[in-house]
């Protein structure tokens, strides 16, 4: 029977769970992956899908339109399918925007508890759309303790996510918010670069989640090249 797993899963769903789980799934055997994409403009049409032997087969499709930021509508969607390793069958029909929210920060969440300082107090997020939601919920129940800072182009858009948010800060300066930031997490499409290397503080966690094309990146080559790089 085909399940539909939708947003009212989400009640169910534990950050620090999640982390464990995908840890858990790390020691599976290696997923073969393959990846399709076809481009309209600036519009794009991308496909993963990933075979786990064992586990299952699933397949996400995303549509990002960066122009439906400007009509007030979500610049990405989407539909994510699993199927059974064992007969092909489909087994679930899986909400996108919930899939998307609870991998990409947990992921992001399980490279934070791997690799950032235990006691990170600071918390920078750059950018204020979805993904930087997600991130601000997923940090917290790691770093519980933890104050965080957002940082956005459009100063106004900042200000309306943080005030989601009891006590979270609106940086205007982002090089000095930087340098304050135990743990800095960025979830932009840009092509420019937004962080510099030069910013950069020893033992900071930089955690880039928003580049999905190769033209496009969120930190210059200094920071790279300062840093020592961990790729899921």
């Amino acid at each position: 029977m085909t399940q539909i797993i939708g947003p009212e899963a989400e009640a169910k769903l534990d950050w620090i769970a999640l982390s464990d789980a995908i840890e858990a799934g790390h020691k599976l055997p290696r997923a073969e992956i393959g990846d399709t994409f076809l481009y309209r403009g600036d519009d794009t049409l991308l496909s993963r899908s990933a075979w786990i032997d064992g586990l299952g087969q699933l397949t996400k499709t995303a549509t990002i339109f960066p122009g439906n930021k400007a009509l007030g509508q979500p610049a990405i969607n989407g539909g994510v399918c699993l199927f059974s390793d064992r007969d092909g069958t489909l087994e679930a029909i899986i909400d996108f925007h919930l899939l998307t929210k609870w991998k990409t920060a947990g992921d992001s969440l399980l490279a934070a508890r791997k690799l950032a300082r235990r006691d990170s107090r600071k918390i920078l997020l750059v950018g204020a759309g979805n993904v930087t939601r997600s991130l601000r919920e997923a940090y917290a129940a790691a770093f519980p303790d933890a104050t965080f800072t957002i940082w956005n182009r459009s100063l106004a858009k900042g200000a309306a996510l943080a005030a989601e948010y009891p006590g979270m800060a609106v940086a205007r300066d982002l090089e000095a918010a930087v340098a304050e930031a135990d743990i800095i997490g960025t979830g932009t499409m840009t092509t420019d670069p937004v962080l510099r290397g030069k910013w950069l503080q020893p033992g900071q966690h930089l955690d880039l989640i928003g580049a999905y094309r190769p033209d496009m990146r969120e930190v210059d080559d200094d920071a790279l090249r300062r840093s020592r790089v961990f790729v899921d």
